[in-house]
């Protein structure tokens, strides 16, 4: 399995009942869309806050 770099991302609403989004993911030229509903912008939300907590945690290690 290979790993891209992320170039940039974007979220938009495209239905607010029920919660409904499309996030779009660019890397290399190639632009990547994906429908986002509630539950897992959740889920998102909670492993990017895991993921930066564990960065700061690092960072403070290395103090």
């Amino acid at each position: 399995m290979s790993v891209h770099k992320i170039a940039a991302f974007s979220v938009t609403t495209d239905c607010a009942e029920p919660l409904r989004g499309i996030v779009e993911i660019d890397m290399a030229g190639t632009t990547l869309r994906f429908e986002l509903n509630e539950e897992l912008a959740h889920i998102l939300c909670s492993d990017l806050d895991q993921f930066l907590a564990q960065a700061q945690q690092r960072a403070l290690n290395k103090i």
